[in-house]
């Protein structure tokens, strides 16, 4: 049998490292109006200090307002609410909220100023730590300050993805949701 290679552009690179694990980021401006939008290019950092680093697009909202009040959250994406989540990608004025256009509901965080999202099972206040210039991106690294979950949100210190099934985005309008566990012994 032949083999036969395929030829992607390397622009699409991100489609084959998928589904990416996608949060929506919560942030307030300096007027106190709210801003939420999902983003799939982040990842777990540093555990001491408990960091978190997301790719924003130079000049959008959420890197301004991070910057500018010195904190954020990140939101998990559930099943439960995706299709509200996701709608927060759409772009709007400076100073329109994307929890109005999409429904969502803010609450106050426990320890920084940027809101929370009431309908989701988890949240994770994060301080600004800094900012990273990367490409057309900008890295914006947050340490985790605190973390408040619904009580079914949480097993074995993960998300209850058999419960919420946790989102990922594959490419362009593709998403996915995992609920399947499958352990993996290793030494």
């Amino acid at each position: 049998m032949e083999d036969y290679v395929v030829n992607i552009d390397v622009d699409k690179y991100y489609g084959l490292i998928s589904p990416r694990p996608t949060v929506c980021i919560s942030t307030v401006d300096s007027d106190g109006n709210s801003n939420l939008a999902p983003y799939s290019f982040l990842t777990p950092l540093s555990f001491n200090p408990p960091l978190i680093v997301i790719g924003v697009g130079e000049g959008k909202d959420t890197i301004v307002n991070a910057r500018d009040i010195g904190d954020f959250v990140v939101t998990p994406l559930t099943e439960d609410w995706m299709v509200e989540g996701i709608k927060t990608g759409e772009s709007l004025p400076h100073g329109e909220s994307e929890f109005d256009l999409a429904g969502l509901n803010t609450k106050s965080s426990e320890k920084i100023k940027s809101p929370s999202v009431a309908e989701a099972a988890v949240n994770i206040e994060c301080e600004y730590y800094g900012e990273y210039e990367i490409g057309d991106h900008l890295l914006l690294v947050g340490e985790v300050v605190n973390i408040t979950a619904n009580e079914d949100a949480v097993k074995n210190d993960r998300i209850a993805l058999e419960k919420y099934g946790a989102v990922g985005h594959i490419s362009g309008e593709e998403f996915a949701v995992a609920r399947d566990i499958t352990e993996i012994e290793r030494n």
